[in-house]
């Protein structure tokens, strides 16, 4: 049967997740070659200016964060507003200033631990000298550098819109100012928004978005929207509107590893420290129960004739306490690897390899979700419910303060029998893509 399409390759230069054909239909209508898991109507609601140069687009992010899941989200939004259209000069701008891949601070896991220990009274004046200096030094030059030339700017995605030792509010404020300097409309999307600001730093994000060039703010939940409303609805002007996560669309742009019928089933462990843990939030459970715990998982897994494939989204306390455990988990025995991995396309081949996930970190979760390969999600803050929840996976969540190795090794395989519906992970992924069609929409109107 005819489709009424026609094939065009349409070279837009290098692309971080490779190359992929364009479609076009009778009416003019792009699509991505394969593109099943966008929803119908998507390209016709929005349709890419394929011809036309396009904005240039910053996006400030925390693209080259030791945890990869942030690198996932930026280059799936790159690569999905240039598809829809952007020029081909539109990227990212890593807020702390960080070039590539494995370019982190050193000695992050020993500033973790040492503002971890710190009482939370003391942590604002302790940090207030070094990020000053940051600011004055490092991360104010970085983004007047490479704004340059940019007639559009979007901040997101990720937990950005936070107060931990005054960090976003700090460098938002100035990609904001730098921003304004050059006169460029700028859109927020995709962004998590979190309570617990101090007095200073709400001070400083209600001064930032209170700028005249926001054109619209886009959030990743619904507790996301409630906040932004709640604390800076009035002075932005802006009431947030939901949109998925740009991770969602990982799968659009990164082939799944091959997976092989015979042999063991694939269980996926995503480790995560609890220093990360508690950093982030007051539910972790203490170092040792949280070792125990995954000890046992996995030797759980094993012991039902799973292969387990041990892994971390790359942040370096992730690795280091993963390095921790590994001995006793080399001491289970049975099928169990260990694989590495550097770049958002070496996690997603990790993933996608999977018949099943086990994970604390949410873009570990967001990636298994885009490749249908069904996970638990380990409750440790609000939004992987609030994420787990969008997608009708909430019987999918555990504690693992209350869910012992058995009873999530169980529910594991609940998750695996049951898999994703194919058809509501097409309308997930659709409204992803078509979140980002409304934010380039946004920044081409004018104001």
């Amino acid at each position: 049967m005819s489709t009424g399409y026609q094939r065009i390759l349409v070279d837009r230069g290098p692309k971080p997740f490779g190359r992929r054909n364009r479609w076009e239909n009778d009416e003019g209508i792009a699509v991505a070659d394969g593109a099943s898991t966008v929803a119908p109507g998507i390209g016709s609601a929005y349709p890419p200016n394929i011809l036309a140069p396009g904005l240039r687009i910053r996006l400030f992010n925390v693209k080259y964060s030791p945890n990869l899941g942030d690198g996932l989200l930026s280059e799936c939004m790159e690569h999905a507003l240039v598809e829809l259209g952007a020029n081909r000069d539109s990227w990212s701008i890593d807020l702390a200033a960080r070039k590539a891949y494995g370019d982190g601070i050193p000695g992050r896991s020993q500033i973790l631990s040492a503002l971890d220990a710190m009482p939370g009274a003391i942590r604002p004046h302790v940090i207030r000298i070094p990020l000053a200096m940051q600011a004055r030094r490092k991360w104010r030059p970085h983004y007047a550098e490479h704004l340059a030339g940019a007639n559009a700017a979007v901040i997101g995605g990720g937990n950005l819109i936070s107060d931990i030792d005054l960090n976003f509010p700090t460098k938002l404020g100035l990609a904001v100012q730098e921003i304004e300097r050059i006169g460029i409309p700028f859109v927020i999307y995709g962004s998590g928004v979190t309570g617990h600001w101090t007095r200073r730093g709400a001070e400083m994000l209600r001064k930032t978005f209170s700028s005249r060039l926001l054109r619209g703010v886009y959030v990743r939940d619904l507790a996301s929207k409630h906040l932004w409303d709640d604390r800076l609805g009035q002075s932005s002007g802006h009431e947030a509107t939901v949109v998925p996560d740009p991770g969602l669309l990982a799968s659009r742009y990164i082939p799944p590893a091959r997976r092989h019928d015979s042999g063991p089933k694939l269980a996926g462990v995503g480790v995560m420290s609890h220093i990360a843990i508690r950093y982030h939030c007051d539910i972790a459970p203490d170092q040792k129960a949280l070792e125990d715990w995954y000890v046992g998982l996995v030797a759980t897994l094993a012991a039902k004739g799973m292969h387990v494939v041990v892994f971390t989204n790359g942040s370096p306390e992730d690795v280091s306490y993963l390095a921790r455990i590994r001995p006793r988990l080399d001491a289970i025995g049975g099928s169990i690897s260990f694989p590495v991995a550097h770049q958002p396309t070496q996690l997603c081949q990790i993933i996608s390899s999977l018949n099943v996930l086990i994970a604390y970190r949410m873009h570990a979760v967001i990636a298994s979700y885009s490749y249908r390969v069904p996970s638990v999600a380990l409750a440790w803050d609000p939004k992987l419910k609030s994420f787990m929840s969008s997608v009708g996976r909430e019987n999918y969540l555990c504690d693992v303060r209350t869910s012992n190795p058995a009873k999530t090794a169980e529910l594991a395989i609940k998750a695996m029998a049951e898999g994703i519906d194919e058809r509501a992970h097409s309308a997930v992924l659709g409204n992803a893509w078509q979140g980002i069609s409304r934010l380039l929409q946004r920044l081409e109107r004018e104001p």
